[in-house]
Parts: C-alpha cells; sequence; structure tokens
C-alpha cells in the first residue's frame, strides 16, 4: 500500500488547504500524510473524505449574490460591474465524524487483497486526531507474510470549514447580469493542481412587477473544481472532477434613507465528487474510482448589504444540512 497516495492524497491536501490556515497545513508531513492515506481502501476512502465533500459542495454553492435588484448597483444605471471576493464557512459541527467498517477486498492484476480493520469506531477526516490503530493487509497466499499499517487519524480540527473565492459579475441585458467564479490551474506544492470555474446568470423578475416593493430575481449556476496528480506521480491526470449547480429565488428590499440592503432566498443546489486513482501494492495494482454527493441540498438564506461609495460588504446566513455562513468584499462601478 505504498501508492493510495498517489493520488487520492492530493484531494485531502488541497481541501485542507481550503479549509485550514496555510501554517498549519505546511507543518503536516508530508510522508506521515503519505503514509496514513496509503493503508486504507476504496470504501475506507469513501466514508474518511465524505465531510469534506459535504463541506465543499456547501462552501462552494454559497455567496453566489448579495441582492435581488438587477441594474442599479454601481454608479452607473442600469450598467452594472461587480470585482470581489466571496469568503464562506461551512459549520462541521453536524459532520460526521466516525465510521465503522470491518474489511474490505480490493482487486489488483495479480489476484485480491483483503484489508482488515479493527472493530471499532473509525475516524473520519473531521474526526478524532489520533489513529484508530492498525490495518492487516493480506494477498491471501498462506506463504506470503501479512502486513500491518497504521490507520489514519482525523487531520482537520476545524469548527468552521472556510473558502475564499474570487468572483466578477457584469450587467445588465434585459434584466439580465452574469457572473464568473475562476481560480486557473494551480500547483499546490507536491500535490498537484487545482483549477476552479464557475458560471452564475441571473434574470430580474421584479421588472416585470410595476411598482414592486421588493427586488425580486432568480438565478441558475454551474461549477466545476478538477484536481490533477503531480507530473511525477502514478497519477499524473484527472483524479478529482467535481461539479455541481444551483438554482435559486432571491428577494431583496433597500432602506430608502441608508445603503443597505436586506435580502434571502431559497435555494435547490447538487454537488457531487467523481474520484479516480491507482491503488498499487508490491502484490499488484488497481484502478478505484468512486463517486460522492454533498449532503446539502436545498438552503434557505438570509443577509445584508452595505454599500459604501464604490465598496459593498455583504454577509449572510444559510440554513441546511451543513449551515453556512459567507461574506464579500468588492467594488461595483
Amino acid at each position: 500500500m505504498h501508492t493510495l497516495q498517489a493520488r487520492l492524497l492530493p484531494f485531502l491536501i488541497v481541501l485542507a488547504v481550503l479549509v485550514v490556515p496555510p501554517s498549519q497545513a505546511q507543518n503536516r508531513d508530508t510522508d506521515e500524510l503519505g503514509g496514513a492515506l496509503s493503508s486504507i481502501g476504496q470504501q475506507y476512502a469513501d466514508n474518511y473524505t465524505q465531510p469534506i465533500t459535504d463541506a465543499l459542495g456547501a462552501n462552494l454553492n454559497a455567496g453566489l449574490f448579495r441582492t435581488a435588484e438587477v441594474g442599479g448597483e454601481g454608479i452607473v444605471p442600469v450598467i452594472d460591474l461587480y470585482v470581489g471576493v466571496a469568503g464562506m464557512g461551512a459549520l462541521t459541527s453536524g459532520s460526521k465524524t466516525a465510521f465503522r467498517l470491518s474489511g474490505e477486498d480490493i482487486p489488483t492484476d495479480d489476484g485480491t487483497l483483503t484489508i482488515t480493520y479493527p472493530d471499532e469506531d473509525l475516524p473520519t477526516v473531521f474526526g478524532e486526531e489520533t489513529s484508530p490503530g492498525q490495518a492487516i493487509i493480506s494477498d491471501n497466499d498462506p506463504l506470503t507474510p501479512d502486513e500491518t499499517v497504521d490507520l489514519p487519524p482525523g487531520l482537520l480540527n476545524t469548527s468552521i470549514a472556510p473558502l475564499a473565492v474570487p468572483q466578477i459579475g457584469a450587467g445588465t441585458v434585459l434584466g439580465t447580469d452574469a457572473q464568473v467564479r475562476f481560480l486557473p490551474e494551480t500547483s499546490i506544492s507536491d500535490y498537484g493542481s487545482v483549477s476552479l470555474f464557475g458560471l452564475s446568470v441571473r434574470h430580474s423578475l421584479s421588472q416585470y412587477i410595476p411598482l414592486s416593493p421588493v427586488n425580486l430575481a432568480v438565478q441558475g449556476t454551474w461549477q466545476s473544481l478538477s484536481l490533477s496528480g503531480s507530473d511525477d506521480s502514478i497519477n499524473s491526470g484527472e483524479i478529482v472532477d467535481a461539479s455541481g449547480w444551483a438554482l435559486n429565488a432571491q428577494v431583496s428590499k433597500s432602506v430608502p434613507v441608508a445603503p443597505i440592503t436586506f435580502y434571502g432566498g431559497l435555494q435547490y443546489e447538487q454537488f457531487g465528487v467523481d474520484v479516480g486513482y491507482t491503488f498499487q501494492t508490491s502484490a499488484g495494482t488497481s484502478t478505484v474510482s468512486f463517486e460522492q454527493d454533498a449532503s446539502n441540498n436545498v438552503r434557505a438564506l438570509a443577509g445584508v448589504s452595505v454599500t459604501l461609495a464604490v465598496i459593498q460588504l455583504n454577509v449572510d446566513y444559510a440554513l441546511a444540512s451543513n449551515n453556512t455562513v459567507s461574506a464579500g468584499v468588492g467594488i461595483t462601478l
């Protein structure tokens, strides 16, 4: 079990960078992480990483709007340009911290490996930061001795999993505007590279309602995240392909005597992750893949934004399977 870290490891490393301060992530020993992950099979990895998928999906589908007004935000009437950063934090208090798994079989080119896990609670990535013990790996050959390996502890002790995403918005055309989220392919040390792209399109409904007391709009969003292994790894291509979409209905009301807008909305969303990697031991190799879906499907949110000259600040809170707090700062022109 020497290359499961090549490269399910980058998936956890990059997401760890997203949810812990950089200094904390950099202090972790690469060999320790690699050795920990190399001891687990597909079912273990699926249970172990699910809370990260939940947090990532909750975060990426947050911070998509700051008002339901389409057009009229900027200093030029009807024409808007927004450049800013959205910061999101998924609360992990409801995340799974442990699971049970007796064992699993891993097919390889030369046969089947059997992994036997301890009969006790096993930590997820958000679980106890102590190893639950050792797993026994057998190639089912009585002439070959079994191998024992240490199982991974929880890696991230955090009550909130933060993420920051740059975004640019522009509009309007016939009461419609668009917003783009973009992170170019970025190398994360020796662990591979990550890239992100997202597109939101929003249309005003209040334009069809004369003298509407509030602003109403609907918005659709699609986002994609890709993770590839480093060039010198056994999995140098794409390892993680994550994507999701969201549809929401928005409402907002501005305070006439102050630059304050209260906003809220209901959102339906889905976010899924496809993971594929090469599992290799001295007994053989195997291509492993699995899918995960984030737990959030519906969220309700409420927030407030303040515009000071060309600077816009906002904060909101969303109720969902993973509650999320979001804040943003940007320039509106």
